[in-house]
């Protein structure tokens, strides 16, 4: 995600990619600010920078509205009424280059998100569409890229649920069914390989991995341990639920397992009494 720019320029969008790693959204809105304000030399690319900043203040406003709203049903009125900028600025990357910058297919997805936000649930999943979210998943993808993909199918899934199915044929609705327990299933595969790469770069104590030889744990995650989102939450506890309602336990528990054996956070330490609720 990098326009031809000056060392000064580099260093700048390199702060910007540790703050987007630690979702420090007010951090990135500074700095995105900066970069736009910087003073420009003949070897720099200023159709580059302009399109790189909508990009970074569309998801800095977009990702700052959503830690304050969490993007629900009861939420839908208000969202509408206040991502209005992040659009105008997410729209404004999508330019000519936008493409050759790399962040034409995250545009894509964080339309996605701001739409699915807005209860827009067809509209998302036209972006998701756009963006070629199956063949991400197969990809190396950057730390911050991965949060978003992994969110990504999550909202897809979301979206599968609300939008009516053009057929009332029983074989179409196993089909969307099978689709969207294929889309959670990816979202919180996703999500536990996001919060295991989170440990490995910023040295926190995420995950408690279980040997499988000598049953021992690492430590215990400290008390500001960071959660993964409301978005990917829900696809991590509503995969499995899905699997017991269909009758399918032995999945289920698979999925748990998992899940537990994987990772431990905030979010997992709910997602215990989510288990033991559905299992016992």
């Amino acid at each position: 995600m990098t326009a031809k720019s000056t060392k000064g320029t580099l260093r700048l969008e390199s702060e910007i990619e540790k703050h987007r790693d630690e979702n420090n959204w007010k951090k990135v809105l500074e700095l995105a600010d900066q970069l736009r304000t910087k003073p420009q030399r003949p070897q720099s690319d200023p159709a580059g920078l302009e399109t790189l900043t909508n990009f970074l203040i569309g998801e800095s406003k977009l990702e700052q509205y959503l830690e304050e709203n969490p993007p629900t049903e009861q939420n839908v009125g208000k969202a509408r009424n206040n991502l209005s900028d992040a659009k105008r600025y997410l729209l404004a990357a999508m330019s000519g280059q936008s493409s050759r910058l790399g962040i034409l297919q995250e545009t894509y997805l964080l339309l996605g998100k701001l739409h699915f936000a807005m209860g827009f649930h067809e509209e998302a999943l036209n972006n998701l569409q756009s963006a070629g979210l199956d063949a991400l998943a197969e990809k190396a993808l950057a730390h911050r890229s991965l949060n978003i993909v992994a969110e990504s199918f999550a909202i897809r899934a979301l979206c599968l649920e609300k939008v009516p199915i053009p057929s009332t044929s029983k074989t179409k609705i196993v089909e969307r069914e099978e689709q969207i327990m294929r889309c959670l299933e990816t979202a919180g595969d996703l999500a536990l390989l996001y919060l295991q790469e989170k440990d490995r770069l910023h040295g926190q104590s995420t995950l408690s991995i279980v040997s499988s030889v000598s049953g021992s744990t690492s430590p215990m995650p400290s008390a500001d341990d960071s959660r993964v989102g409301p978005i990917l939450e829900t696809a991590l506890q509503r995969a499995p639920i899905l699997h017991i309602k269909n009758g399918k336990l032995n999945r289920a528990i698979v999925q748990y397992r998992n899940i537990l054996s994987s990772v431990e956070t905030s979010t997992t330490q709910s997602l215990r009494l989510v288990c033991n609720y559905n299992i016992v």
